[in-house]
């Protein structure tokens, strides 16, 4: 499949009526082709839409998947630097366990508007979660949430901010709590961020699936920078999170003991403040990129994430 032209992606992405109005979008097809969201083919019944929901001064690009039979309704969120064009592996995988899924593009992300990359603190994503919960509509089913990395910040902050917590499951994937070389970072973003708003981005090898990283590599809704105000969000954030019970029950946090990308062994407890009675899988040899780490290091904790959701 051609890959889409950056400015038609744009173009798409302004386009998007609010979500629950139908209008023909061109350059959806080819947007869905070649980020492997046609789900039909393999999963009859599937039915899809795109629309947009306002969160503050975002319009955030939301895609909704029902399917014929569902028994839980899924809200997927997202990391830092992805959007839901590269979590297919993930849609799938809960279409085909019997989920209708909602996923968004987080504020400055794929089709969502807003500073590329950027925030202004991590309450709007929390914000942006509430948001896209109140517009869809789905069949009364169970809800339940997986997150990948900045996804876990952003149901964190749902969870303080706006109760009460509506997800019978929780799945982290190698959640955002501190990253790797946070002291180095930290002291950086100190020295260069009165000076630039962005620095280049490096593309890190965080999977085993080394197509996977072939395609983040030309991907045109990938950012080439980082956006300083995202570090000094998380500056601020960590600074002023409680690390105590969010009274939403446990989780199951699954982290990968090859990540670089996250201080992994300084978060794992830490988050069994916040989600208490979490279980944690680690899984041998996996990165950063859990949503699309190699098929059999994904097929290995998806096997656990069925179980403990009751897929």
């Amino acid at each position: 499949m051609a890959r889409p032209d950056r400015e038609a992606l744009r173009a798409l992405g302004k386009a998007l009526p609010p979500l629950g109005e139908a209008r023909p979008l061109p350059g959806l097809d080819e947007y869905l082709e070649f980020y492997g969201l046609v789900f039909r083919r393999q999963l009859p019944g599937v039915d899809y839409r795109i629309g947009t929901v306002a969160s503050g001064h975002y319009r955030l690009a939301v895609h909704c998947w029902q399917r014929v039979g569902a028994r839980h309704n899924l809200l997927l969120v997202h990391g830092y630097l992805d959007h839901v064009g590269l979590y297919r592996h993930l849609i799938r995988h809960a279409l085909a366990r019997g989920c209708n899924v909602v996923a968004f593009d987080l504020p400055g992300h794929g089709l969502s508007t807003g500073t590329p990359v950027g925030i202004g603190a991590f309450r709007e994503y929390g914000d942006a979660i509430r948001d896209v919960l109140a517009a869809v509509e789905l069949p009364d089913l169970p809800w339940q949430a997986m997150a990948q990395s900045t996804g876990g910040a952003a149901l964190i902050e749902f969870a303080r901010h706006h109760p009460p917590w509506p997800f019978s499951g929780t799945v982290l994937l190698a959640p955002l709590l501190r990253p790797a070389g946070w002291w180095r970072v930290r002291g950086a973003h100190s020295l260069v961020h009165r000076f630039v708003d962005t620095v280049p981005r490096g593309f890190a090898d965080n999977s085993g699936d080394r197509d996977f990283l072939a395609f983040v590599r030309r991907d045109p809704l990938q950012s080439h920078r980082i956006h300083l105000s995202w570090v000094g969000a998380l500056r601020r954030w960590l600074a002023e999170l409680p690390l105590q019970d969010l009274g939403v029950g446990p989780a199951l946090l699954v982290q990968g003991d090859a990540d670089t990308t996250v201080d992994w062994r300084y978060n794992l407890p830490r988050y069994g403040k916040l989600f208490p009675g979490l279980r944690i899988e680690l899984v041998h040899g996996a990165g950063h990129q859990l949503a699309n780490e190699s098929q059999p290091l994904r097929e290995r904790y998806l096997k656990v994430v069925d179980r403990y959701l009751g897929w």
